[in-house]
């Protein structure tokens, strides 16, 4: 069975706003790897993505970008109790990353993910596996 990846916010706001030529075709990739390995998107990061990427291109196109990934076959799940609950745990002792790290950190520290596919330092510090090109 592959491996499953939870994406983080970073994941879907590098691959609609590329810093290079380069990081777009790696990320492309990447992301589409991870689709076939039933990607999971969080609804936090659902949130997250809206709420930045919709101030650059409006809400209504932010929303039909997801679409298309969820069109293309990545998942979304709801934050649920044993999430939060561990999300909180992790925040006790970690105070300085933020809330939504932690929420999408959970899904790995739960079992539900085996990675968070990122490059943000914040998920080392959790003490969670990270996957990047």
């Amino acid at each position: 069975m592959a491996l499953t990846g939870v994406a983080d916010t970073r994941l879907l706001l590098t691959l609609e706003f590329p810093p290079t030529v380069e990081t777009k075709s790696k990320t492309e990739d990447l992301t589409q790897k991870e689709i076939s390995k039933r990607l999971l998107a969080p609804s936090i990061v659902l949130t997250e993505f809206i709420k930045i990427a919709g101030s650059r291109m409006g809400g209504d196109a932010a929303r039909t970008r997801l679409r298309l990934l969820k069109d293309r076959g990545m998942r979304t799940v709801a934050l649920e109790e044993e999430e939060a609950v561990v999300a909180g745990g992790l925040l006790l002792s970690h105070q300085d990353v933020p809330i939504a790290d932690a929420l999408i950190a959970s899904f790995v520290k739960t079992g539900v993910a085996d990675y968070v596919v990122t490059d943000d330092p914040h998920y080392k510090t959790l003490g969670v596996k990270t996957k990047w090109f």
